[in-house]
């Protein structure tokens, strides 16, 4: 007899939204991406203002990128996926417009203050900015978000988000934002944001809905002139999430970013911007400790670049064949082959407080710092005071300073240098990189460390738009375990949209079921949709046990780019595993620490399936499920994860335009882990670790939707088993030593006792020696098949018990049973 753990109900819907009828709701219209292993969330100024500006009168932040609430209510660039760790205060975007016409953004409109103006920046720049009554705002086909969908429903290897919105300066904005399950290569590592903007022409800069030529005697007829978009991101290195939902912080390390400009394997510049955890001190050579308090050795890394700029839009898969949209000075955007990032910006906002560090809504400011690379000097000196306005004299013969519309290029021009990205072509490398990430292919480029004091940013532009033309901009995140992590990652975004996401597609993935058994073992069911692939050739089965700790130096990230390759069951191989830092040296400390693995991994393999075998495994008890596998090797109130890939052997070639330092070759791709415990691999509006949030799901079906840990539970047994003796109450682990491996390590207050073989309808009295009663619980869970309790050592009046000994008391239908258990902190 078995316990069903959940019935799957998958309904995807497109849903328009209801605009600013509410403050934001991040579990709604925002495009929360947890479809692989780097989640991240989006919201459009359309959908909701972000915290930094909900009483303001227009939305200048073209796109918030994480922690929309201060509250991190849905993530902000977390790899791996489900864990609680994240790498940014916030990032976003902003999208800039200058004009030489000093009256083009006037202090007023029509008498009335026009807050699109900003007095520090005069009538020259605008952002493109959105207001509930801005023009067009009301016409859903302009105005829209569609919430993350399945592109494919059945098969799960593609997700997507979508949403548009009119602007200030009268471009209309189309996003799409994609995702991949593949974890061959890292292209489960990736997200892609697709920026198409079109020029309606019609300005609306104090979003009251008319437009401007009707208030100011103007034509209506608005030609852009220099556009400009920024990326930009405050490293936070590191937050993590505790069990309530809220967040902590684990100072200690170095939170250091930078720009890298050495070539990759095809001999063009890798051209990211990257985030990562230095050394705890100059020198000490400690780096990779994401948690600088507890001293994880896990080096996780993020990683930002753009992809493409075309003119036009339309179909993602027919971006790429677009023709390259040109700069105002006739250059590719961002640059190809041996020039790639030459002609886009990267900087710090340190001396231009860019950003979340020193919120800066001034336009002038970030557009300078956008388009800094066409200065003489647009933010490599990292000064606002040092900043020269002049054309560069490495790519113009002449220009008015401050006038990016006036320059015009020479004929023997060379890569333009006003920006910082290649600081260490001008002074020494311990000047450029000011921070030492000691990964020995990191040359070129530069290095700060943030102390809220300014974003790591880049941009790109400045570009023009006529009326009615369209261009699209493509820009690309990556996580990863160290710096080669993140370069495979964006290499495979890159390669995926050249190739028209025309990616390899594995095996659908499988949906999952669990159950638990009288005998306390685990029943893990799945249904047969991956067997439609023409490759398909077997399942494999995967777990992760919080019973037994892992060594973060010897396991954890380091194992999770190449796990799935395991072809023998049991822990991954360590041929698998990723080096760790040949430049870091030995930390007693780190080296040795230790802690639960979680919904994330490190998984190891339990059980191979070839497909020559599945009849062994077939069992159509539950309807949907075809395939049943049950696992005998489990404890008692322990949390456990699994997840079932399908797997394939074929021949996969990337082809040489492939930049990573992986194979491109392999002979078999498989399905991700984004079914664990029987998720949806969409968001289900809290974190999986986040039991004791208040939103956590309670029901069956909202916990495997979630994909929250599935917790081995006795079944409950009747008084007559108990009074026989067929089934004997307990509590576990018994004593309570300081902290259970069952135990959060992010949150200090979520430990547990496990009480066992209670039977339904019955009471739990804890006293301590004197007599006094601690708690009392009636056991009436309503499911025959959970026969335990978990009690998190707090008294009825809310106080954390003390280390002693005490007595706990169990009333049952027929019967009693007294028992002893201590605590020791």
């Amino acid at each position: 007899m078995e316990r069903l753990m959940m019935v799957v109900v998958l309904i995807q819907t497109l849903v328009t939204v209801e605009m600013f009828a509410r403050q934001v709701d991040p579990t709604k219209q925002a495009g929360v991406m947890i479809a692989g292993e780097l989640w991240d969330s989006f919201l459009p100024p359309n959908v909701g203002p972000f915290y930094g500006e909900t009483n303001l009168p227009l939305r200048s932040t073209f796109l918030r990128i994480g922690n929309f609430d201060r509250a991190w209510s849905t993530p902000t660039h977390m790899w791996p996926g489900g864990w609680p760790y994240g790498m940014f205060w916030a990032k976003g975007m902003y999208l800039l417009e200058f004009n030489p016409d000093s009256t083009w953004n006037p202090p007023a409109i029509g008498e009335k203050t026009n807050p699109s103006h900003h007095a520090g920046a005069g009538g020259k720049y605008a952002m493109a900015a959105f207001g509930p009554a801005l023009l067009g705002a009301d016409d859903p086909l302009r105005n829209y978000a569609r919430e993350t969908r399945w592109v494919d429903p059945m098969k799960r290897t593609h997700a997507m988000y979508e949403a548009g919105w009119p602007t200030t300066i009268g471009i209309d904005v189309a996003m799409k934002i994609h995702q991949f399950t593949l974890n061959w290569n890292n292209f489960n590592d990736f997200i892609v944001v697709e920026i198409t903007l079109k020029n309606t022409g019609v300005l609306d800069m104090n979003g009251d809905g008319v437009p401007d030529s009707a208030q100011t005697g103007r034509a209506g007829r608005n030609s852009i002139r220099a556009l400009a978009l920024m990326a930009h991101g405050e490293m936070y290195c590191s937050y993590y999430l505790v069990a309530n939902g809220g967040r902590a912080t684990r100072f200690g390390a170095a939170r250091a970013f930078g720009y890298v400009g050495d070539n990759d394997p095809n001999g063009s510049p890798w051209d990211l911007m990257v985030a990562f955890p230095g050394e705890s001190a100059k020198n000490k050579r400690n780096m990779g400790m994401n948690d600088g308090v507890n001293q994880y050795y896990t080096d996780v890394w993020s990683a930002w670049s753009w992809v493409a700029v075309k003119q036009g839009g339309g179909e993602s898969t027919m971006l790429r064949s677009l023709p390259d949209k040109k700069t105002l000075y006739g250059t590719h955007g961002i640059g190809v082959g041996s020039e790639r990032g030459w002609y886009a910006t990267a900087g710090q906002g340190r001396g231009n407080r860019i950003g979340a560090g020193g919120i800066n809504y001034n336009p002038k400011t970030i557009h300078t710092a956008a388009i800094g690379t066409w200065y003489r000097d647009g933010g490599r000196a990292r000064d606002s005071m040092k900043l020269d306005l002049s054309p560069d004299p490495n790519f113009f013969g002449s220009g008015v300073a401050g006038d990016p519309t006036t320059f015009i290029s020479k004929s023997d021009s060379s890569r333009p240098n006003g920006d910082r990205k290649l600081f260490s072509d001008i002074v020494y490398n311990e000047a450029a990189f000011e921070v030492n990430p000691h990964e020995p292919s990191w040359k070129k480029g530069f290095t700060a460390e943030n102390n809220f004091d300014g974003d790591l940013f880049s941009g790109v532009g400045p570009f023009s738009l006529d009326v009615g033309e369209s261009m699209t901009i493509v820009w690309t995140e990556a996580g990863g375990y160290r710096l080669q992590g993140v370069q495979n990652a964006i290499a495979a975004a890159r390669w995926a949209f050249e190739n028209g996401y025309n990616i390899p597609e594995p095996p659908a993935a499988p949906d999952v079921l669990l159950a638990t058994t009288f005998e306390n073992k685990v029943r893990v069911r799945w249904d047969n949709r991956a067997e439609s692939h023409m490759g398909f050739s077997g399942y494999k089965i995967w777990r992760v046990s919080q019973s037994k700790n892992v060594n973060w130096l010897t396991g954890g990230m380091r194992s999770l780019d190449q796990y799935w390759r395991s072809t023998t069951v049991g822990p991954v191989s360590v041929s698998l595993l990723q080096p760790v830092n040949a430049n870091r040296l030995p930390d007693p400390i780190g080296d040795n620490a230790t802690s639960p693995p979680d919904s994330w991994g490190p998984y190891e393999l339990v059980a191979i399936i070839p497909k020559n075998s599945l009849v062994s495994t077939i069992d159509l008890t539950v309807p949907g499920y075809q395939y049943l596998w049950e696992d005998r090797n489990v404890n008692l109130g322990f949390s456990y994860w699994y997840h079932v890939s399908a797997f394939t052997l074929g021949h996969y070639d990337l082809g040489p335009s492939y930049g990573g330092v992986n194979d491109r070759i392999t002979t078999t791709i498989e399905s991700s882990n984004l079914n664990r415990n029987g998720a949806t691999g969409m968001w289900q509006g809290v974190y999986p670790f986040t039991t004791l949030n208040r939103f956590f799901p309670t029901t069956i079906s909202g916990l495997k939707d979630l994909g929250a840990g599935f917790q081995v539970k006795t079944p409950a047994p009747s008084g007559f088993d108990v009074r026989t003796g067929s089934a004997r109450i307990g509590v576990r682990p018994n004593p309570y030593k300081r902290m259970a491996l069952w135990d959060s390590r992010t949150d200090s207050f979520d430990h547990h006792l496990v009480f066992y073989n209670l039977p339904l309808g019955s009471t739990l009295t804890i006293l301590d020696v004197s007599g006094q009663i601690i708690h009392q619980f009636h056991h009436d869970s309503g499911d025959p098949n959970n026969g335990t309790l978990r009690w998190n050592m707090f008294s009825k009046g809310g106080i954390e018990v003390a280390s002693g000994l005490y007595i706990y008391f169990v009333e049952y239908d027929g019967g009693q049973h007294i028992g002893y258990f201590s605590i020791m902190r």
